[in-house]
């Protein structure tokens, strides 16, 4: 009798093992498919952290809305973050003010729709576009005068602080034809309502940016002329940090290749514009 409750107790026993055992197994792949899903995007950064530098205001790239900051470029780093497991912080600044961020320490990247120029090329490196847009000049609906670039000698132009699009403007006016009113600030709030009051007669800025401006205000009665120049917006980092560099830009180039890219274009802008136009 004791031979057989032994028997029986044993039995019970492996059979119980078998089932743990066939119950792991299962487990252990969920477990790994979960993990898989969920893994780390590996980029090759030996870092926990990554500052990124941005001038709030600069809408949809960047901007604040009940205290919380978001933007095509917020987006970007938002899917960075969730994909490498590397956490963002962000530094604000004027925009005239970013690159010293990067020249200090204080920041890893900018993220501010910066252009690539040959002197900021000198000390710093550029990613590839995550966005193609047009230079214009913007005027009031009601303007009749200026229909181009063509048009602005004698004019006052609002554009802001750092915008290399004033370089352009004063090469095709080397005589100082055109004059200029520098804000500090990246946003066109202030810039618009001045060619209102006319205090001065056009504002040069991106066409995304204006469109996009338009778009969230019914009231607001510009019009944007045909662009004089196209451009890119991009990443900036140290130029001695080629492993950052490379790293973003293969993380970009996995994004437009899935079409995250492309999405959150779509969503901010209402087009695509991380690729050139044909």
């Amino acid at each position: 009798m004791k031979k057989k409750t032994l028997c029986l107790i044993l039995c019970a026993a492996l059979s119980a093992v078998s089932i743990v055992g066939c119950g792991n197994k299962g487990d252990d792949k969920e477990t790994k498919e979960e993990t898989q899903k969920t893994a780390e995007l590996d980029l090759g950064l030996d870092m926990d952290k990554i500052t990124v530098a941005t001038s709030p205001g600069y809408e949809p790239f960047e901007y604040e809305e009940d205290g919380e900051l978001k933007g095509y470029d917020v987006d970007i780093w938002n899917e960075f973050e969730k994909r490498t497991g590397i956490k963002v912080e962000w530094e604000y600044t004027d925009f005239s003010g970013l690159l010293g961020l990067l020249q200090s320490g204080k920041a890893d990247v900018v993220a501010a729709q910066m252009t690539p120029t040959e002197e900021r090329e000198e000390e710093f490196s550029f990613s590839d576009p995550v966005s193609y847009y047009g230079s214009c000049v913007i005027v009031s609906e009601d303007n009749k005068e200026i229909k181009s670039v063509d048009d602005l000698a004698g004019k006052v132009v609002g554009v802001g602080a750092g915008n290399n699009m004033q370089g352009d403007v004063e090469a095709k006016y080397p005589n100082g034809e055109v004059t200029f009113e520098t804000y500090t600030s990246a946003t066109l709030e202030n810039m618009f309502a001045d060619m209102e009051y006319g205090r001065i007669d056009a504002v040069l800025a991106q066409d995304i940016q204006t469109y996009t401006a338009m778009k969230n205000n019914s009231n607001l009665k510009v019009k944007v002329l045909p662009p004089f120049n196209s451009s890119t917006g991009n990443l900036v980092m140290s130029k001695d940090n080629t492993e950052l560099t490379e790293a973003v830009n293969k993380f970009l180039g996995i994004l437009r290749e899935d079409g995250t890219l492309k999405e959150i274009s779509e969503k901010w802008i209402g087009a695509d514009i991380s690729e050139e136009s044909k």
